[in-house]
């Protein structure tokens, strides 16, 4: 008896030392400020569960001896609604109530611009660790809200190692405009640098970042530096069941992880933290978050109530519930190809303002709808947009009148450079280099909201670039290349395109600014239409390989008149 008691005890001593070399780490990404739910299933997500699973978690690791660390990789701010309760700043402290230990900023974390996110971190001082390597300000610029909260990396001392987590996000041209006074600083040179510095200065046992960067992304960073052991990342939202792993400038392999978007899952990661070893993955999974398992903690439902009262009060309860419409069609956004949702959207901007043609980016949508009733606050909540917190209504719509010569370089411009972009009221043909015109059909989601299973952009448009633009036309018509044509443009793309380039700038110098926001615009369209319907998807696409009513003619595997450009990666 005496034996198999100390037998036990040897066991118990043995499993709790292999715990305590152990390490959780728990981490989620693009919440989007979905509080109470993802934006594909009313039954998925929600802060307040996610929180309960969090928690959950953290004790299941305890009660084995094992210490946890609570992580997110960006973009939790703006993307719903909840974002304008109380000019940002609930969907800013909820990740304080969350109980993370660090967290990166992402691109839809600094939308606002750079003065509004220092007197946001200067209100609200997060009880996180802030993280943004890359993200610097000028010498000379006065943020002492960003100086003081955001950090290039932060050190823990867990599982008896010493852990270093850097922060690194997206430097894209689409989103890095909109940080004045500074610079967002290549990952991949940022990273390489800041882990020798890391591990001159504070000889870690283990050099871990916290991306905002998306996996290709990631990848072309772990590529170009040395030194990091994991990459818990974000920014592509990308449900990774298991990790991805990619080789570092010495040709060691890093893994990936990272765990979907708006709270569907969280990520559950135990590794092997043994000094002077390398870092190992024990298990990876990612936990789904389902409402019909999940209770709700009680302290961040009761923060999302006082939230939801917050808005409500901005814009009335019942203005928000009315319903406005009806869609026969589940409304998707582009993710990688056209869809009837990102064509009708498209089509609302350019009707608002009777331009002639329209741009539009799927980056910036947000809710898909299911079938069934449409409320005004499903309206915006499916295009979640404000750069000022003064302007309830979100962006605006403006319109400029441009040269058909400068339209179709434009065309052929973003094209080249695989920008995301949607077009209403111009058409184009693509041809590949024996002059035959490419059939893109892959471009199109169905009806019913599946996705095609061929890829055709990634033959086509999305790697090789072995294509060229014919045939422009606006409104069924060839180009006139000294005819100027009405051109509407939302709020992200023309404050975003003033930002990024000298050329935008001439280009849309006599900009006008109406009075009618993308909101507007959407419920203007949808009180004339009544009820979104299969017809009107259809409508897109001519079997017979006749003209469409606009001047396209189409062919039977041809998407239609309406062209879309689409990236590399989601949003």
């Amino acid at each position: 008896m005496i034996l198999r008691e100390l037998l036990l005890i040897v066991l118990l001593l043995v499993s709790s030392n292999s715990f305590a070399e152990r390490l959780q780490i728990i981490h989620t990404n693009d919440l989007h400020g979905f509080f109470d739910h993802s934006v594909y299933n009313r039954d998925v997500g929600g802060y307040a569960r996610v929180k309960t699973v969090i928690d959950r978690l953290k004790t299941q690791a305890a009660s084995e001896g094992m210490e946890s660390l609570v992580v997110d990789g960006g973009d939790f701010m703006e993307g719903n609604l909840y974002y304008m309760a109380n000019k940002g700043a609930k969907t800013f402290n909820i990740m304080s109530a969350m109980g993370y230990d660090a967290v990166v900023i992402g691109n839809h974390d600094f939308l606002m611009g750079t003065k509004n996110l220092n007197e946001l971190l200067k209100e609200n001082p997060p009880k996180f660790d802030y993280l943004g390597a890359n993200f610097k300000l000028d010498t000379t610029a006065l943020y002492t809200g960003i100086r003081k909260n955001v950090k290039d990396y932060v050190i823990y001392e867990k599982a008896g190692a010493k852990i270093a987590l850097m922060g690194l996000t997206t430097d894209e041209l689409f989103y890095a405009w909109a940080f004045k006074h500074g610079k967002i600083r290549k990952p991949g040179k940022t990273a390489d640098k800041i882990a020798k510095r890391i591990r001159e200065n504070d000889n870690p046992d283990f050099v871990i970042a916290l991306t905002h960067l998306g996996t290709r992304k990631d990848e072309k960073m772990i590529n170009k530096s040395a030194g990091i052991d994991l990459v818990v990342g974000g920014h592509s939202h990308q449900a990774l069941f298991n990790p991805l792993y990619f080789p570092n400038k010495n040709g060691v392999e890093v893994p990936v992880v990272q765990a979907g978007s708006h709270g569907k899952f969280v990520g559950k990661l135990i590794i092997e933290v043994i000094p002077g070893k390398p870092l190992k993955i024990i298990s990876y999974d990612l936990i789904p978050v389902r409402h019909s398992k999940e209770k709700e903690d009680e302290v961040v439902a009761d923060f999302i109530r006082r939230s939801r009262d917050k808005i409500n009060n901005l814009y009335g309860e019942e203005w928000l519930n009315e319903v406005v419409g009806f869609t026969e069609i589940p409304l998707i956004h582009s993710g990688w190809r056209m869809t009837p949702w990102t064509a009708w959207i498209t089509d609302a901007v350019r009707e608002a303002v009777d331009a002639d043609i329209s741009f539009h980016s799927p980056n910036f949508g947000g809710s898909n709808l299911a079938v069934g009733r449409i409320t005004r606050e499903d309206l915006f909540n499916t295009h979640p947009r404000a750069f000022d917190h003064k302007e309830k209504l979100g962006w605006s719509i403006y319109s400029v009148d441009i040269y058909g010569v400068v339209i179709k370089s434009v065309v052929r411009l973003v094209l080249k450079t695989q920008q995301p972009l949607a077009f209403s009221g111009i058409t184009f043909d693509l041809v590949d280099k024996k002059n035959n015109i490419v059939y893109t059909n892959g471009q199109w989601t169905g009806v019913d909201g599946t996705d095609p299973k061929e890829d055709v952009f990634n033959k086509y448009l999305g790697i090789d670039g072995k294509f060229r633009v014919k045939n422009i036309k606006i409104n069924g018509q060839k180009v006139s290349s000294f005819k100027k044509y009405r051109v509407a443009l939302n709020e992200g793309i023309v404050v975003g395109g003033l930002g990024i380039s000298s050329v935008v700038k001439f280009l849309l110098r006599k900009i006008t600014k109406s009075e009618i926001s993308v909101w507007q615009a959407l419920i203007k369209k949808i009180d004339r239409e009544g009820i979104i319907t299969r017809d009107y998807a259809k409508n897109y696409l001519n079997k017979n390989g006749k003209p469409d009513g606009r001047g396209q003619k189409t062919d039977k595997n041809s998407g239609g008149p309406y062209q879309f450009i689409p990236y590399t990666h989601k949003r």
